[in-house]
């Protein structure tokens, strides 16, 4: 699979396709490869499209399906997104696939599946010559200076190289955190062009008590009150639900999958030194965790952070003893 950045620039130059799969560990990166598939989907007609986002973890199957030979009496087009396509009844499969032998052109059709997942169906839909299938892994370090310079790009900025420097490493932990703190960033600087070195450090630098990577760190270490400390400090600089979860994810993935990536690997560069030092620490903490039931935690908070008005503390706090305990 191509670099994502790669592949937002065809999406954004018209180069759609019919039935995508979002395959990864990166939610944030999910919702941004969504929002391009749907914008690039909807510019390519005057006509309107009806939007259906349908979740594996609830009972639709029968409405999904639906949903893919019936179009909306409001609308000529349609954009269905699927997220946790592996949890998809068994009993829909057959139909699913007879769809994807002769999608409809006035669809687009978005599957997502978490990584590291083992399923029949993800296979038939990996090899399925009308599926286009997207990483959306979180990138590696040196990709981020890339994917932080184009969000800035789309919102009218330009940055200086240093402070793209700086911004890289702060936050190359998770690409939400990166987004996060450019949204900060943007309205720190206000009418003004060009993001400086010195704006970056006044937003991400260190009047900051907490960052994302220290709330990493304590969960990795599994200090239960220090990751609740740490977490609710966040919470009051304003970081989301949705951020916390991100991260999370991309921590564990990485912890569950360290002996075949990052066990043995060296580097001298100091934020992938210290990335690697951070999956081996939390790899020793967790050796007794089922990361089967820790990433269906982490999706079910995701869900009712979406899906409801609880609040953040509501919702973390409880995820942490349960992760942590």
């Amino acid at each position: 699979m191509a670099f994502i950045l790669d592949e937002l620039e065809k999406i954004e130059a018209g180069q759609l396709g019919a039935v995508y799969l979002l395959y990864g560990d990166d939610l944030y990166l999910e919702e941004e490869v969504i929002g391009s598939l749907s914008t690039g989907f909807i510019q390519k007609s005057s006509a309107a499209a009806e939007k259906k986002v349908f979740y594996g973890s609830e009972d639709t199957g029968d409405e999904f399906l639906q949903s893919l030979v019936n179009i909306g009496m409001f609308a000529s087009r349609q954009i269905i997104i699927f997220k946790e396509i592996t949890n998809l009844s068994n009993r829909y499969h057959k139909s699913l696939l007879s769809y994807l032998d002769a999608p409809d052109p006035n669809t687009l059709l978005i599957l997502t599946a978490a990584g590291g997942q083992k399923s029949t169906l993800l296979n038939k839909l990996k090899k399925h010559t009308a599926i286009k299938t997207l990483s959306i892994w979180s990138p590696y370090p040196r990709q981020f200076p890339v994917l932080i310079q184009r969000k800035i790009k789309k919102e009218g900025y330009q940055i200086s190289p240093e402070a793209l420097e700086i911004l890289s490493i702060s936050t190359n932990d998770s690409l939400s955190h990166a987004f996060a703190e450019i949204e900060k960033i943007l309205i720190y600087i206000g009418d003004k062009p060009e993001i400086t070195l010195e704006n970056v450090r006044a937003v991400v630098g260190s009047e900051k008590n907490y960052q994302m990577a220290d709330f990493n760190q304590a969960v990795a270490e599994r200090d239960l009150y220090q990751a609740i400390h740490i977490c609710l400090a966040l919470i009051e600089t304003g970081i989301d639900t949705p951020y916390f979860i991100s991260s999370l994810y991309r921590l564990f993935a990485n912890v569950w999958a360290y002996q075949q990536i990052h066990a043995g690997t060296q580097s001298d560069y100091y934020p992938i030194k210290k990335t690697r030092e951070l999956y081996e620490s939390a790899y020793r903490n967790y050796a007794d965790r089922n990361y089967k039931s820790v990433f269906e935690k982490l999706l079910e908070v995701d869900l009712k952070a979406k899906s409801t008005s609880i609040s953040t503390q509501d919702l973390m706090i409880p995820l942490i003893f349960e992760l942590l305990k």
